[in-house]
């Protein structure tokens, strides 16, 4: 299996921009990305995108957006997931060969329809949806198990908010915090295109390991505190790396609200079962100011933290990185990337 390095990343948030289209900030992300890595859209052998048709409001949503996304007459893939599931695609291809160079492209632009509706559409019209269930509704089912089984949250909570740079937001930006979340708690959401540029040419930043995991479709037959696919995920990421989570410097870990966060810092061992929330108040490896505090919108949120940890390592923040990303429904599915340097 062929090596696979980071050559270029780009992540830009914006909201409502008037004097852009969904295809325009498409086009604009990706150029950022071809840049940071020196090369053309015509050096690309092939490209994989993550995005939603509901998200996007724009049936067979590639069919409008791929082109700006410098799909056109290149090998294309659409995955109707996160951006890191799309990234796990993209790795695979490099590594196996077919493919000497990969774009990795997600986006979402949460400025042009309602969140809440379109997150309500996604659960079981039957069994969830009667509910007036939207992900964050779960995130406060999340919380509520957190703060009556773990002491430390509600003791850890407020600072753990005060490190977690939130941006103030135009109206309509922030969402209606589910009890028992707080505003400083909730998401900022927003307008993102994340896009990364792979390869098999050496650079400074190596991808070391992939990792996914799933759980059941349906909220009761999930464990919503241990996430066991955060679990596998990171694990298999973390053992085909040849690295134990002590060992990596920088973390980059996909999480809707605070408690999400708290929680996946439990997940993938880097914080004791209840100690997830004093974690990400006092963990050096947490970036404050990461790709969730500047912005919100799925599915771009799982490739923008991994070109946040790539950024961070070619900064010189350390030398491993473990970077996640969430799916649809309620992180459902998920997925896990090592970076290092060399």
């Amino acid at each position: 299996m062929r090596p696979v390095y980071v050559h270029g990343v780009s992540v830009s948030p914006s909201w409502a921009d008037p004097t852009c289209s969904l295809q325009d900030l498409i086009f604009v992300g990706v150029r950022d990305a071809l840049r940071s890595a020196g090369m053309s859209a015509t050096e690309l052998d092939a490209v994989v995108l993550a995005a939603h048709d509901l998200v996007d409001g724009r049936s067979l949503t590639s069919m409008v957006t791929a082109p700006a996304a410098a799909a056109y007459l290149k090998d294309e893939t659409r995955v109707g997931d996160d951006g890191a599931t799309a990234f796990a695609l993209a790795d695979a291809r490099v590594r196996s060969g077919s493919v000497e160079t990969c774009l990795v492209a997600a986006w979402g632009r949460l400025s042009e329809g309602p969140v809440d509706a379109i997150s309500h559409a996604l659960f079981d019209p039957f069994t969830t949806r009667p509910l007036a269930m939207t992900e964050i509704g779960v995130s406060g089912l999340r919380a509520t198990r957190a703060l009556a089984e773990h002491p430390g949250y509600a003791a850890h909570r407020e600072a753990a908010a005060a490190r977690r740079d939130q941006r103030a937001g135009d109206p309509g930006r922030t969402p209606a915090p589910a009890w028992p979340l707080r505003p400083a708690e909730l998401p900022v959401w927003s307008d993102v295109v994340a896009a990364v540029v792979i390869g098999s040419a050496p650079t400074a930043v190596e991808v070391l390991g992939v990792g996914m995991g799933t759980e059941p479709f349906e909220l009761g037959d999930r464990d919503l505190l241990g996430l066991p696919a955060l679990s596998a995920a990171s694990g298999q990421a973390l053992d085909e790396a040849q690295r134990g989570i002590a060992e990596v410097d920088v973390l980059e870990l996909d999480g809707m609200t605070l408690f999400d966060e708290a929680l996946a810092m439990e997940a993938v061992g880097a914080a004791a079962r209840g100690g997830g929330m004093a974690a990400l108040a006092t963990d050096h490896r947490v970036d404050p100011v990461g790709a969730a505090a500047r912005g919100y919108a799925a599915p771009a949120m799982g490739l923008a933290h991994i070109a946040r940890a790539g950024e961070r390592l070619a900064d010189g923040e350390g030398r491993t990185a473990l970077a996640t990303g969430s799916s649809v429904v309620a992180a459902q599915s998920q997925a896990a990337v090592v970076l290092g340097t060399a």
